[in-house]
């Protein structure tokens, strides 16, 4: 029974287990066909994960889909130490999957939707998608991830991704899609620490890539408005960051950029031009944003070398430096342009170059403002407000408000000179100092200024009229637009640079103004030595009030209330109301050829003429001034003619039949009265002048030898009848007369004949006066009438007397001594008798102060 129950059991067993596997078959191939079909479950749960709406299905490898997929919370990390083998467990376990897709995947505060198919593995969520594929080649992992999209931000990225899990080493690379920009990025991982570096393909608008940057309004304004270009290109971005308490912080120290803007519009200002410039690359490091510009131009003008940087760009120093550089003149143009940043740089170049560099420093979070300027000038002209200079060379400086200029050398046909100082722009004056090498000033091809190797100041007013102060030269310039005015107080300043200093010689004043640079007018006082302009006889005007208008094609000159008038178109000179004197004034010209000079006509009305020792006392003459020097002159004098000429060193003067007054200042002797008088002159006044004096008329009376004469007739009893021969106080009567004299190198008067005819005695004689010895010698015979000899016939003989044939008496005379105190003695009878008795009639010219006047 054991035997039969055991056998029964083992049969029992058997078809136990026969069934069981007939049941396992038919499960399987129901669960198969169950898989081939598909399998839906409402609700599975395994190991804490939860799947609603479960799908699966076999078709060569499985197919599962989930409605959704709740993640069970884990309160530890997960372990990474068995990565490697769980990894291989989980990509072993995908191969046996065609498709997977899950919806709704709860994960930490987010849901996801994750598909696996094709080796790749989908995943979205409400941040971002991502798509790859990963497979581990050692001790790394490889991961492909064809799409990473940051939906927030709207970012694509793709790339290659390889992870060291056992030096936890992390490498990608791969191209990204943002803030519509294209690029490529590549980054490291070691540890907590991350490099990365960026580059970009060429994009247009900058907007939404800076708007992700924490920057100032300020910063902003300059990079995306201030500088504005039509194409960028990131050509780097790198930096380092840390991951420190699962946070991105990024290492500001670490952070470089640079960009590349083509096509670019740099507005410095508002009204002011842009800067163009087909590139700008832009830096960033330090802190710091740099833009460097390659071939700015600011109106067509090159700022080559010119960069844009601003500092401290995260903190509250934040600063704005331009560095602007120039090689063009320095014109209105780039005047303008820093004149925006109110830096009012009175300096224009018209021609030239200037190689200049202006620096700014400016506070984009507050009001801090540095200025500088270096320019070196090159060969030009320069206008500093409204002073054109000629500039060779020279520096210029601007800090903290002043201009300083060094080295300055300026340089015309005219003035070589080196000019130094400060302008000082807050007050608008300059104080400069000028080393002058030479100044030549020209009027008309002449040079009459000439100044070489001095050092003098000038002061520089520019305010509202432009006042320009030269201490040296006592003068003072006034300019406002069109209009100058020069005032010369002190014109004896200019003497030592004079080339003629004549008309400054004891200086005086002048007030030059214009209003158009072409009609000028003149109003001064000038003082002189020499006497040129005189009234009544010897009332010298050496202090010269005048006036005078300059035109492109006239100048006029007047004088004393315009009684002295001089026309340079007309070559005319009018005197009314004053005398000249000739010689005095040709002294007074300008050195110049005969070629040079021109004919000059001297008019007179009311005036008297002088040169030299002779002085004629007319009511009005023409005198004609020759290119060459010589002298026309005709006067008239109380209706009588007087001519003088000077021909070389030749002197003639005619008066003829001229009244007393007029002989008087013609020949300086005043002995002579009434009648008429014809006066001859001709010779070298500093050599030899013969003279002739023809008398018709008139009486001689007060001079000290005349009145010494009397005084011995009246001593001398044997001489008392010359009293009725009319030697008396009321002077000698004169029929006729001759006098003939020679002057001898204005030394020496000599006296070759005298001959005076009254109506009862004639003089005759002949002598010397010594002008230097101031001493008198003179011989004379006085005649008495026949008649007059009859009465005394009888009279006893003395030795001074001779008696003539015809009963005539004669009486030898000697003058001797001093001119102011001459002698008079009673000569010999026979020194008498070599007296000639004839009258030589030549017109010769007697020189002025011949005789002493009387006292």
């Amino acid at each position: 029974m054991i035997k039969v129950s055991t056998m029964f059991f083992i049969h029992a067993i058997r078809g136990m287990i026969r069934t069981i596997l007939i049941v396992f078959v038919v499960l399987f191939l129901a669960l198969f066909i169950w898989l081939k079909l598909g399998i839906k479950l409402d609700r599975f749960i395994v190991a804490g994960y939860t799947v609603n709406g479960l799908y699966i299905k076999l078709d060569k490898r499985f197919i599962v889909t989930g409605e959704r997929l709740i993640l069970p919370h884990r309160k530890t990390a997960p372990s990474l130490s068995n990565i490697d083998t769980t990894f291989d467990r989980v990509k072993y376990l995908f191969t046996f999957f065609d498709y997977i897709e899950l919806k709704d995947v709860e994960f930490k505060n987010d849901t996801l939707t994750m598909v696996f198919a094709d080796d790749v593995l989908y995943i979205t969520s409400n941040q971002y998608e991502i798509a790859g594929n990963i497979h581990r080649v050692g001790k790394k992992f490889e991961a492909e991830v064809s799409l990473l999209y940051l939906k927030k931000d709207d970012v694509r990225i793709t790339g290659t991704l390889q992870y060291n899990f056992q030096t936890d080493h992390l490498s990608t690379k791969g191209e990204f899609d943002a803030f519509r920009v294209r690029g490529r990025f590549v980054a490291q991982k070691r540890e907590n620490r991350i490099d990365f570096s960026l580059q970009s393909d060429t994009f247009s608008d900058l907007h939404p890539l800076i708007a992700k940057f924490e920057l100032n309004d300020t910063v902003k304004a300059w990079i995306l408005d201030k500088v504005q270009a039509q194409q960028y290109t990131l050509l780097e971005l790198s930096g380092r960051a840390n991951i420190q308490n699962k946070q991105f912080k990024i290492e500001k120290n670490t952070l470089k950029a640079k960009g590349l803007f083509t096509d670019c519009r740099i507005h410095f200002k508002e009204n002011v031009a842009p800067v163009l410039t087909p590139h700008i690359v832009l830096r960033y490091e330090d802190d710091g944003l740099f833009f460097d510009l390659q071939e700015p131009l600011y109106e067509g003008k090159s700022l080559e070398g010119s960069t844009v940087s601003i500092l401290n760009v995260s903190d509250a120093n934040t600063t704005l430096n331009l560095d602007l550089r120039f090689d063009t003149p320095f014109d209105a143009t780039l005047q303008a342009l820093l004149q925006a940043y109110k830096l009012h740089i009175p300096v224009l170049q018209e021609s030239g170059k200037m190689d200049a560099r202006f620096r700014a420093s400016l506070g984009l979070k507050d009001d801090r403002e540095d200025f500088l300027v270096d320019a070196n000038l090159s060969k030009g002209v320069v206008q500093i407000n409204t002073i054109k200079l000629p500039v060779e060379k020279g520096t210029l400086h601007y800090k903290k408000g002043a201009i300083s200029l060094e080295g300055m050398v300026l340089k015309d046909s005219l003035y070589e000179a080196e000019v130094e100082g400060i302008i000082h722009l807050a007050q608008q004056k300059a104080d400069l100092m000028v080393n002058a090498k030479t100044i030549a000033l020209e009027a008309k091809g002449q040079t009459f200024f000439s100044l070489k190797n001095e050092t003098f100041p000038i002061q520089l007013e520019y305010k509202n009229d432009l006042l320009l102060l030269l201490p040296k030269f006592s003068t003072k310039i006034t300019q406002s637009k069109e209009k100058m005015q020069i005032d010369m107080t002190d014109l004896s300043a200019l003497k030592p640079y004079l080339f003629d200093p004549e008309p400054l010689s004891e200086g005086g004043s002048v007030s030059i103004k214009t209003n158009n640079f072409k009609d000028f007018s003149f109003e001064g006082v000038l003082k002189r030595s020499s006497c040129v302009l005189y009234e009544k006889e010897e009332n010298c005007q050496v202090r010269v009030p005048f006036s005078a208008t300059l035109t492109p094609s006239d100048f006029n000159f007047y004088a004393f209330d315009r009684r002295v008038h001089y026309d340079e178109s007309k070559s005319r000179l009018k005197l009314q109301d004053i005398n000249i004197d000739l010689e005095k004034f040709l002294a007074t010209q300008p050195k110049q050829s005969s070629k040079e000079r021109k004919k000059l006509l001297i008019l007179g009305k009311n005036s008297h003429l002088r040169h030299g020792d002779y002085t004629l006392l007319t009511d009005s003459y023409d005198v004609e001034l020759e290119k060459n020097g010589d002298i026309k002159a005709l006067g008239s004098a109380d209706g009588d003619i007087v001519k003088f000429s000077k021909t070389n060193e030749v002197i003639s003067i005619q008066a003829l039949r001229i009244k007393d007054r007029v002989l008087h200042r013609l020949i300086n002797f005043e002995g002579l009265y009434a009648g008429r008088y014809t006066f001859k002159g001709q010779g070298v006044q500093k050599k030899i002048m013969k003279g002739e004096i023809i008398v018709e008329g008139g009486v001689m009376k007060d001079f000290k030898a005349y009145n010494n004469t009397l005084a011995l007739i009246n001593t001398l009893p044997d001489l008392a009848v010359l009293h009725n021969p009319g030697f008396s106080q009321k002077g000698f009567s004169i029929e006729e007369g001759v006098v003939e004299y020679r002057v001898i190198e204005q030394k020496h008067i000599i006296f070759d004949s005298i001959y005076i005819k009254g109506a009862t005695a004639t003089v005759v004689g002949k002598g010397e006066i010594d002008l230097e010895k101031k001493t008198i010698t003179i011989d004379l015979a006085i005649q008495i009438a026949r008649n007059l000899g009859k009465l005394i016939g009888n009279l006893p003989l003395v030795g001074y007397i001779v008696m003539g044939e015809n009963k005539s008496l004669t009486v030898g005379l000697k003058i001797t001594g001093d001119l102011d105190k001459p002698v008079v003695n009673t000569s010999a009878a026979k020194e008498i008798l070599t007296l000639p008795l004839q009258i030589v009639k030549r017109t010769l010219e007697a020189p002025s102060k011949l005789i002493q006047k009387k006292p």
